[in-house]
């Protein structure tokens, strides 16, 4: 087969960028595919990946928040002729315009018209979402764009979720018949825990609904009660929210330490210090990359109770949920993780065999099996 796959890609940042790089490297791997073209955003970062399979084709050509690069996309795709065109998207996957997010989800439209194979994997529904956790107004005009972008994916022959609660809904209102669950995929690996180190990992790229300002709250709580516990912030700006850190950086609250972003060939090591990984989010757009990090590297997870992550917790993995923007839950969770080596360890182990059931070639073969389904359409 030969693939059309049309994502952000690291160096570049956050939009489902580090999500592509796995997948597309266990696609690659399969005998079924013999080229991938990957479509992917423009970088003004020096390094490139490496690409170490060279059935991998990276073709720069759209760029964020240019709806003329984007357009672009389409004359490349008509030109290569796939047999699948694979959209790997959310509804802020081409930069921080609406209007440029629509163009992009409008490219799905235009190759079902022109005759292809199309495959969506969508991250996000912005029609589950609380718009306002979001920075997003919840008002007439948001609502109907958030409508007709919904209907432009479910253009889609087949549309790919990360979240079964998601397919069960687009299923019930939109009545797509082509709406498979796919899970998100995780690396496996399994660093010893020191449990003479209390330290607690809150990783990823940063914005309002991540939950940062009630964390720092809960932790200086925590170090009330033990001051050798530390707090690590893995991660930078998410693309859409700049200067997000800085606010919290200023604070110097003591015992927290900033990395900065944290390259793929480096999170083995991040991951490996942590006692504990935390996600006390407000809201979560779809499943998080995060807690699939976690188990992948058999760490304990304290996070909030929202549907998509208690999804998960209910099909295999492990754990402690709270209430969101619950500052004492969030610190007792915490304390009782860190300071319990026996549930630590069982939480561990219980999200290693959690993440080898969705390895990434597990969920490569998945997206096979739905490539084959599509051809015979």
């Amino acid at each position: 087969m030969k693939i059309c796959f049309v994502s952000s890609y690291p160096p570049n940042r956050a939009r489902l960028s580090e999500y592509a790089l796995n997948l597309v490297n266990a696609l690659a791997d399969l005998d079924s595919i013999d080229v991938l073209y990957l479509l992917a955003d423009k970088t003004s970062y020096p390094i490139e990946p490496v690409i170490h399979n060279p059935k991998i084709k990276v073709l720069r050509i759209w760029k964020a928040d240019s709806i003329s690069s984007i357009f672009r996309v389409m004359r490349f795709i008509a030109k290569i002729k796939p047999d699948i065109v694979h959209f790997n998207v959310s509804f802020q996957s081409f930069g921080r315009s609406k209007l440029t997010n629509f163009v992009g989800l409008s490219l799905i439209n235009l190759c079902r018209r022109f005759g292809f194979h199309v495959l969506a994997g969508v991250h996000t529904l912005a029609d589950m979402a609380d718009l306002e956790k979001f920075n997003v107004k919840p008002n007439l005009l948001n609502k109907v764009g958030i409508l007709v972008a919904t209907k432009t994916v479910l253009t889609a022959q087949t549309v790919a979720v990360l979240v079964k609660g998601y397919s069960e809904f687009l299923r019930q209102r939109y009545h797509h018949k082509g709406v498979i669950f796919v899970p998100h995929g995780a690396t496996v690996e399994d660093p010893p825990i020191d449990h003479s180190k209390k330290v607690i990992l809150l990783f990823g790229h940063m914005g309002p609904h991540k939950g940062l300002p009630v964390m720092l709250e809960a932790f200086k709580k925590v170090r009330c009660e033990n001051n050798n516990v530390r707090l690590i912030v893995a991660g930078t700006n998410h693309p859409n929210y700049p200067n997000y850190l800085h606010q919290f950086k200023q604070k110097c609250v003591l015992g927290v330490e900033y990395t900065g972003y944290v390259p793929h060939e480096k999170l083995g090591s991040v991951f490996g210090e942590a006692n504990v990984v935390v996600l006390p989010y407000h809201a979560a757009p779809g499943t998080s990359g995060v807690f699939h990090l976690a188990c992948g590297y058999s760490r304990p997870i304290v996070a909030s109770d929202l549907p998509e992550i208690r999804e998960l917790v209910n099909h295999g993995a492990s754990a402690v949920l709270v209430t969101p923007g619950n500052v004492e839950a969030l610190k007792d969770a915490l304390l009782s993780v860190l300071f319990d080596v026996q549930l630590a360890d069982k939480m561990s182990e219980q999200n290693l065999q959690f993440a080898k059931k969705g390895s990434w070639t597990t969920v490569a073969k998945a997206y096979e099996d739905a490539y084959f389904t599509l051809l015979k359409q």
